[in-house]
């Protein structure tokens, strides 16, 4: 938790050194300006928000596992169906 609220510091640090270092050599308003946006929503979401947001994603991707999963079980029957009927339509297997 401390860190995740440590990381949060250290971005809007970094957005604030750059948001001085583009004012400085100026010409950029619109830049700065959609920095500044980018800054406050960052300020605005929540070490709540964000564990909530990683619990989906763990969710997300244990649910793609299981998929992958699924998908190489389907593979597998697959080959085997198919070599088993290769080996029943062969010419040896008919005749025994």
């Amino acid at each position: 938790m401390e860190d995740m609220g440590g990381m949060l510091d250290g971005v809007g640090r970094m957005y604030q050194q750059l948001d001085e270092k583009l004012s400085a050599k100026g010409g950029m308003g619109s830049l700065v300006g959609m920095h500044r946006k980018i800054r406050e929503i960052m300020e605005s979401i929540s070490v709540g928000e964000l564990e909530s947001l990683l619990g989906e994603i763990l969710k997300a991707r244990e649910a793609l596992n299981r998929l992958q999963e699924d998908v190489l079980e389907i593979r597998i029957l697959k080959e085997a169906y198919s070599s088993a009927a290769v080996r029943l339509s062969s010419p040896a297997q008919r005749l025994s």
